[in-house]
């Protein structure tokens, strides 16, 4: 009586349907493991399945044991296929060399089997890591600032930055070709060679070996000067109509000028291939600019700029009111949200006079 008080019909049709659903769960478990503990375990041979593997895929093992020398042929004779090539050379290239074995291993592109045939064949010996992998670089120029135009020249340039923060340019002597460009960058000098770790060196420019090539590249026979062409003159390179003309104008009249060619594919309707189809054709032959005075400009003057958002725009007004007029340009680095990279790409287009 107490029951039916309690609950109505409907409640009690509900625990009792949540009872069967309870009720049927621990039967599930139940039987589930049961049928759990009458499967016996696969035991898998090493030895069965590397002999399958090496039967549908015969290899052959290079006479040099250390992968740092081996090409891309060597990975495929091992049975590697070309995606797992792909994504070997990028992680070597991160890396420049493997120093042990282990790290060669930690690369995700190989299995749990591949790994362990690896490990049986690869040989790293940490003796004669230091000396092994030298190269031989031609020393070009040391610069206080980071010198762009030297990617006009060459595929691959390598830097060491000192203490002093002065820059020193390297060039790979097994990679370069264009000693004409070498000795314009020497002043005529005879080129010196280093032989250096590259794992020292750091590398700040790599084109892709692709040379992209166009109808309109190949007709053009111009030559168009960045900072001093109208929109009529950037019309003439195909792909460029009145309204990419105009984007680039406005883009440099809001930078103050071009300091680099590079920096006329950050308007925002060039892309890369683009760019790159008619980037030969582009020269800067006046480079005088339109500079900011930061020790009298307004923080809305200076977020006007490109580069230079308005939490850096404000950073630098309020630490010229509190410490005063800026001395040197050097200053800026006081500021703690103005980093290296940041500095060097609006340091020329400011200035304290």
């Amino acid at each position: 009586m107490k029951f039916n008080i309690l609950y109505s019909p409907s409640q009690r049709r509900g625990i009792i349907f949540l009872l069967i659903i309870f009720i049927s769960y621990f039967i599930f478990l139940f039987y589930e493991r049961n049928s759990l503990e009458n499967i016996s375990p696969i035991v898998v041979v090493e030895s069965e399945i590397i002999e399958t593997l090496e039967f549908e895929k015969p290899i052959i093992i290079p006479e040099n044991r250390n992968p740092n020398f081996w090409k891309r042929k060597d990975w495929i004779k091992l049975g590697f296929s070309n995606s797992q090539i792909k994504i070997i050379e990028n992680y070597q290239k991160k890396l420049n060399i493997f120093t042990t074995k282990k790290q060669l291993l930690k690369c995700y592109a190989f299995n749990e089997i591949e790994r362990k045939m690896l490990d049986s064949i690869v040989v790293i010996h940490k003796k004669t890591n230091k000396s092994e992998f030298k190269k031989p670089f031609v020393f070009l120029l040391r610069s206080k600032s980071p010198n762009y135009d030297l990617k006009n020249y060459f595929d691959t340039i390598y830097y060491n930055k000192n203490s002093k923060g002065v820059f020193s340019y390297y060039v790979s002597n097994s990679k370069t070709n264009n000693f004409s460009a070498i000795k314009n960058c020497l002043n005529g000098q005879k080129p010196k060679v280093y032989s250096l770790n590259p794992r020292n060196l750091r590398m700040i420019l790599r084109k892709p070996q692709k040379i992209y090539k166009s109808k309109t590249s190949i007709k053009s026979k111009f030559i168009v000067n960045i900072n001093m062409a109208d929109s009529l003159q950037w019309r003439k390179l195909r792909g460029v109509g009145a309204k990419r003309s105009i984007h680039i104008l406005n883009y440099k009249n809001a930078l103050g000028g071009f300091v680099r060619i590079s920096q006329v594919n950050e308007v925002f309707s060039i892309n890369d291939s683009l760019f790159k189809s008619f980037e030969r054709f582009l020269t800067i032959k006046d480079s005088s600019l339109v500079k900011i005075n930061i020790n009298t400009c307004l923080a809305k003057q200076l977020k006007n700029h490109p580069y230079i958002n308005w939490n850096l725009a404000n950073s630098i007004v309020n630490f010229r009111e509190q410490h005063g007029c800026f001395k040197l340009l050097e200053d800026l680095k006081k500021i703690h949200i103005l980093d290296n990279k940041l500095y060097y790409k609006i340091v020329p287009y400011l200035t304290i006079q």
